[in-house]
C-alpha cells in the first residue's frame, strides 16, 4: 500500500487505520504517514481536525509517522 503510494508520487499518506505504522515500515521511505485518530471516520468527526492535519503535513518529514490529535 505505501509502496504504491510512493510510486504514484505521493508525499504524505493520510489514514484512519491506526495499525499502519505497526504493519508497514515507514522509516526510510520517501513518503510520510499521518494517522488520524477520531471517534469515527465520518466527515463530521474529521472536519474539526483539518487544521491539525494541515499543520502536520507542513512539518512532517519523509519516513516519519505521527498521529493526530
Amino acid at each position: 500500500m505505501l509502496l504504491s503510494a510512493e510510486r504514484a508520487g505521493y508525499d504524505v499518506f493520510l489514514t484512519v487505520d491506526q495499525g499502519i505504522p505497526f504493519q508497514q515500515v515507514v522509516a526510510g521511505r520517501k513518503l510520510s504517514v499521518i494517522v488520524i485518530r477520531s471517534r469515527t471516520n465520518q466527515i463530521e468527526d474529521l472536519v474539526p481536525l483539518v487544521d491539525s492535519i494541515m499543520l502536520a503535513i507542513a512539518r512532517i518529514q519523509p519516513g516519519q509517522a505521527l498521529q493526530i490529535p
